[in-house]
């Protein structure tokens, strides 16, 4: 009895957590949104760079996270099987959209991914092209892709009057690093985490059927 009460009250507070955890995702999504927002109206170059959906994602699972965790948390509280098995199949779904979205956001933070969104549309010649190349520097500070002189040469004439910048493609990594990389990896943590929460649910459920004070437990 002493160990199903501390599982339970344990799930309460984790599960507390887990509403500001979602909050904060939802947060950082609209945070994101705004971000790609101004990505968009900038950087042409960068249309395709899934941004803006990633966002949109993001808000709906961390509002979805915070109310299924409210749910488990009552459900734990007040001992109703029905508010939680509702969050078990909630926060298993939760857990493969984010490992998704973590795995899926990760895979840009490397060189090739980055090459086949822009390296083929940075090299095209024409004014509408080289305007394009000087938004994306001035956006990013830097100069040139693979490095600071390609885009200089004749053909593109992209000017760039930066001292010491660095590529394109290292800034957009830097970028990329401070933005996708931390949400990826959080994405991927808390759905770690979400899990251990969803096999101590599993593991309440089934001590209630044994337990003899069983008729302390709601439908």
């Amino acid at each position: 009895m002493a160990i199903q009460d501390f599982g339970r009250w344990t799930l309460v507070f984790v599960n507390t957590i887990f509403t500001l955890c979602g909050l904060g995702i939802a947060a950082a999504g609209i945070f994101l949104l705004v971000m790609a927002e101004e990505l968009t109206n900038q950087v042409e170059l960068l249309q395709d760079l899934p941004i803006a959906e990633t966002s949109y994602v993001l808000v709906v699972v961390g509002f979805l996270l915070a109310i299924a965790s409210l749910l488990g948390a009552i459900g734990a509280y007040k001992r109703q099987r029905v508010l939680l098995t509702i969050y078990l199949f909630v926060i298993f779904a939760l857990i493969l959209i984010q490992l998704c979205i973590g795995i899926y956001l990760y895979q840009y933070d490397n060189s090739e991914a980055i090459n086949s969104l822009v390296e083929n549309q940075w090299f095209e010649e024409g004014e509408d092209a080289r305007e394009k190349r000087i938004d994306y520097q001035d956006f990013f500070d830097c100069c040139g892709w693979n490095n600071v002189y390609d885009s200089r040469a004749p053909g593109y004439d992209t000017p760039c009057p930066r001292e010491d910048p660095s590529t394109c493609k290292q800034a957009t990594l830097d970028w990329l690093s401070a933005f996708f990389t931390p949400v990826a990896i959080a994405a991927i943590v808390f759905a770690s985490l979400e899990f251990v929460s969803l096999i101590a649910t599993l593991g309440l459920l089934c001590n209630a059927k044994e337990v003899e004070d069983d008729e302390d437990w709601l439908i």
